[in-house]
């Protein structure tokens, strides 16, 4: 009976998690920098706290990281067929400093190993069947935790220093991951079904939507069109299974040679 109190929390996963991190460091490099670590949103007044906090091992990439124990389900992701596991543009927030000097503190598109599928709609089946939003409210939450860390980041910075943090959100869960593959033409008006598909396992993904609804689109968006301003409020969100963690920290680099990231040298 106790045992099974234990089990139907997130807690073991995140400790786990946490484990293999770190005692395969020697490959990747990464570190758990923080566990259970709190935050609040000076802005919007939420709070909470973080699972994990990993950073790269040259101190500038931090992945803020919910675990998700999802036992036994499916998340399924929708992708246009035309689109291939090619994606590299991905979200992130960026401190970047020079001494007393802020050059950079705000969600910047670049370029990310690794390339993956991105979709922005998320069904869910199994155990959380219930629960159809999960992503989109994860997801959002990361999103201002990731803000509010980076302000407590800046915060604390000292001004004598360079400095230079690259923030990811990212979930972590035990779910199977599914890319269904969509051909808008197959799609019935009639009821809004699909027909048949091919559906491919994939180990991580990119879920890509304008989750912060507490996000103000910057003034230098005023003469921009409609899509500019519909992509400023987007985030990205890396959905990892669990099995494949540290593959994934492997794989993971910036391409510095990525227009947006001229000032991350």
């Amino acid at each position: 009976m106790l045992r099974s109190h234990v089990n139907s929390s997130g807690f073991p996963l995140q400790i786990a998690l946490a484990n293999a991190v770190a005692s395969t460091a020697s490959r990747h490099g990464w570190k758990v920098r923080f566990q259970e670590h709190s935050w609040r949103h000076p802005t919007t007044g939420e709070s909470g706290f973080i699972d994990l906090v990993l950073l790269n091992q040259h101190g500038t990439v931090v992945f803020v990281v919910e675990c998700k124990r999802s036992k036994d389900a499916n998340w399924i992701f929708l992708s246009d067929s035309e689109h291939t596991d090619n994606c590299k543009l991905t979200k992130c927030f960026v401190f970047h400093k020079n001494g007393p000097d802020t050059k950079r503190f705000s969600w910047v598109d670049l370029s990310v190993e690794p390339a993956t599928y991105e979709s922005k709609f998320c069904v869910i089946r199994g155990s959380d069947s219930n629960l159809s939003t999960l992503v989109e409210r994860v997801g959002s939450e990361l999103v201002v935790s990731t803000e509010s860390l980076s302000l407590e980041d800046k915060r604390l910075s000292l001004d004598d220093r360079w400095r230079l943090h690259i923030y990811c959100n990212v979930i972590v869960t035990t779910a199977t991951l599914h890319i269904c593959p969509l051909d808008v033409h197959d799609i019935s008006l009639k009821d809004g079904t699909i027909g048949d598909v091919h559906f491919r396992e994939v180990p991580y993904i990119r879920f890509r939507k304008q989750l912060n609804t507490m996000y103000d689109v910057p003034e230098v968006f005023k003469t921009s069109g409609d899509r500019d301003v519909a992509q400023a409020k987007e985030s990205t969100v890396f959905i990892v299974n669990s099995m494949h963690l540290v593959d994934f920290l492997e794989r993971f680099d910036i391409d510095n040679g990525y227009p947006n990231a001229h000032y991350l040298a």
